[in-house]
């Protein structure tokens, strides 16, 4: 019965993280396309679903990576006797940072990598079709990562265990 409730609250929180990073999506690009004064139709229908995409997907990646380095951490730092309630611990607080130092270093090293995969698809992917120079390309995507980026995974809003 735990292990489903776990279940259900992980994925309310991916909706919930999903309904916020279309949000800030609409920001961002808004934001690009009266900063280069194009009208709606030129820029934001044109690129909003490909940016929540691809900015949900630089989301996720940071996540698993974030994941992976903390389990790594945990397990050099106290083996792996207690790694399955670690886990569960880390389950729970899905878009929460554990308080340690550490973990929290990790963190703020997932948001960078998720704010350096935004930048990377915004440029390469979302923004190729547009009629934007490679300077007006580049400062976008640098909107675009800066307002999407995942700050939330610094908020612990876990259920203490």
């Amino acid at each position: 019965m735990g292990f489903f409730i776990i279940i259900i609250f992980g994925i309310i929180m991916l909706l919930i993280s999903a309904i916020i990073k279309f949000i800030l999506n609409s920001i961002a690009v808004k934001t690009v396309s009266t900063i280069y004064k194009k009208t709606d139709d030129s820029i934001f229908d044109e690129i909003l679903e490909r940016a929540f995409l691809y900015v949900f997907l630089a989301d996720l990646i940071g996540y698993f990576i974030g994941t992976i380095a903390l389990i790594t951490a945990y397990i050099i730092k106290n083996g792996t006797t207690y790694l399955i309630l670690y886990l569960l611990s880390w389950f729970i607080a899905i878009i929460g940072a554990p308080y340690d130092l550490p973990s929290l270093i990790i963190t703020i090293f997932c948001v960078a990598v998720s704010m350096v995969l935004t930048f990377v698809f915004s440029y390469s992917k979302v923004l190729t079709e547009t009629d934007l120079s490679k300077k007006q390309r580049i400062l976008s995507a640098l909107i675009i990562a800066l307002i999407t980026a995942p700050y939330y995974f610094l908020f612990s809003i876990g259920i203490p265990l």
